[in-house]
């Protein structure tokens, strides 16, 4: 009588067969981490967007400018209002990344 006795009626589960569930369960972990998080391994595929935007606020240091999607900010601002601006983003995020008044 050894100690390998396996119930009648029940496989013990092969290696390859736990290997692939193992898999599985990894990427499900990392896809539901992933969604828990906002997906922030996408912000790395996102495009740089390049457009004219129009000086709509002035303040003291930081005016706003009007871009496709929504107005953002400029801080250290040297335009005046209504200046056309050239300014480059990342697609879905708020910064610029680059500006500078269009000649």
């Amino acid at each position: 009588m050894g100690y390998d006795y396996e119930p009648p009626g029940q496989d013990a589960m092969s290696g390859k067969k736990l290997a692939i569930l193992f898999i599985i369960a990894l990427v499900g972990a990392i896809v539901f981490i992933q969604a828990l998080f906002g997906f922030p391994l996408l912000d790395i595929f996102r495009r740089d967007i390049t457009e004219d935007a129009t000086v709509i606020i002035k303040n003291d240091d930081s005016c706003v400018v009007e871009t496709s999607d929504h107005p953002r900010n400029i801080e250290n601002c040297p335009y005046d209002k209504g200046d056309v601006v050239t300014v480059t983003y990342r697609e879905g995020t708020q910064p610029i990344t680059q500006h500078q008044k269009k000649s």
